[in-house]
């Protein structure tokens, strides 16, 4: 393809991804499914057979997308909401963690006959609970706050959970249990060290500068530094970023305790620089959805159907999981809707690249295979969760697992309704 033609598609995909963004505000259809669909699409029929996929030019692009994809989704997120879920949404997480990635990595190896560092990196990527996706659908639904701020910062610790579980799955496999101990303690506190501090230091430059047209852009500059200085260090590039952002989203709450006048807003919260922020990320968005779509190959189909069994997998695992923890103060509907928000999404898709970088994919009999189940697992995750919030949201549904475990009961009453019947026939 051209460079004329590679500007055409390239215009055409930014105001398909307009489209399917208006469209979702109408329909609750979500864009995803469209961007993915078109990418999928375009492969089919041949059209990006000049992409290579495994090119370093294209890992460098992801891994640039990723840094803005993690600084925007968590930017949003309180430290009060956090601190007041926390109990749920962290146990919850790691729980289905370990759950789900056991789960698929066991199934996966025995049936498909992928290695175990294989394995359970695919089960650690059908954890992931999308933040940008669960973001939208917040947007067209009313939950309680707490209920909103329990399903984000359950996404966002399953975030750091997949990444760092799938980095030390590649990076550690030949450690013991002691060394991966220590190097994970090290490389989560050095990351997060990193972030907050580099946090603090840049609230008080944005102090200074926060009403100059440039401190966006300079605020850019520092994350792709941070993220690349992060990793020069031994620390973890997206960690860092996750732990900057979060503390950079809540300067109002820490900055009376250093800067007296420090006034609410800082020049990179203010309304139009995160309208700024927005329009990158959509950007960025757009065309990793589409990305995503152009991974499929339709002459190994059967192995998106395998994502799509995985995904249910998981899904179920999670469910069963906040069946037993859950907070007191939603209401069924409520539950029913943080139940089904389980869409997997932007997270999945680079750590496909990042584990094709690292890995030799030699041990995978076919590369497709994988990619194929990740693909599937993302496109049915987004699907169905579409389709049970809108039944949640007009009382046509409750739970897959609540509907599993009624009719298990159910079924059990029967049975000891009948054998008190049978003894009486025996006896007479």
């Amino acid at each position: 393809m051209d460079t004329t033609n590679s500007l055409f598609m390239v215009g055409l995909i930014i105001i398909l991804g307009l489209l399917a963004q208006y469209n979702f505000k109408k329909t609750k259809i979500p864009d995803a499914l469209i961007l993915i669909t078109t990418g999928a699409i375009l492969s089919y029929f041949g059209l990006t057979k000049s992409i290579d996929t495994a090119s370093p030019e294209l890992t460098f692009l992801i891994t640039f997308s990723l840094i803005f994809v993690v600084f925007y989704g968590a930017i949003p997120i309180k430290l009060r909401a956090i601190l007041s879920t926390m109990n749920y949404a962290f146990i919850s997480s790691v729980l289905n963690f370990i759950a789900i990635t056991v789960t698929i990595g066991i199934i996966s190896h025995y049936l498909l006959g992928f290695t175990w560092i294989i394995a359970l990196s695919l089960g650690a990527l059908f954890c992931v609970l999308d933040g940008s996706i669960i973001n939208s659908i917040l947007e067209t639904i009313k939950l309680h706050p707490k209920a909103e701020a329990e399903i984000q910062t359950e996404s966002a610790i399953i975030d750091i959970l997949v990444i760092v579980g799938v980095l030390s799955i590649i990076n550690f496999s030949a450690m013991t249990m002691t060394e991966i101990t220590q190097s994970l303690t090290s490389y989560i506190f050095l990351s997060l060290g990193i972030g907050l501090v580099s946090a603090m230091l840049w609230a008080f430059v944005l102090k200074h500068m926060g009403h100059y047209s440039s401190a966006p852009i300079a605020t850019m500059g520092l994350l792709v530094t941070l993220y690349a200085f992060a990793e020069y260090v031994m620390a973890n590039g997206v960690i860092t970023i996750f732990f900057f952002s979060i503390m950079l989203g809540n300067v109002a709450i820490w900055s009376k305790l250093l800067y007296k006048e420090q006034k609410e807003s800082v020049g990179l919260l203010e309304l139009e620089t995160k309208h700024f922020f927005k329009d990158i990320s959509f950007l960025i968005r757009t065309f990793l959805f589409v990305y995503l779509g152009i991974l499929v190959d339709f002459s190994q189909w059967i192995y998106l159907i395998y994502g799509l069994v995985f995904f249910f997998i998981a899904y179920l695992a999670r469910s069963s999981v906040r069946r037993y923890i859950k907070s007191e103060e939603f209401n069924k509907k409520e539950v029913y809707m943080l139940d089904a928000m389980c869409a997997k999404g932007l997270t999945p898709t680079v750590m496909v690249t990042v584990i094709g970088a690292n890995i030799a994919f030699a041990e995978i009999a076919n590369v497709v295979m994988f990619t194929n189940i990740v693909v599937g697992g993302i496109f049915s995750s987004i699907l169905i969760t579409s389709v049970l919030i809108m039944l949640i949201d007009r009382n046509m549904f409750t739970s897959v697992n609540e509907i599993i475990t009624g009719a298990i009961e159910k079924y059990k009453k029967r049975q000891t309704t009948k054998q008190p019947v049978q003894n009486d026939t025996i006896l007479q």
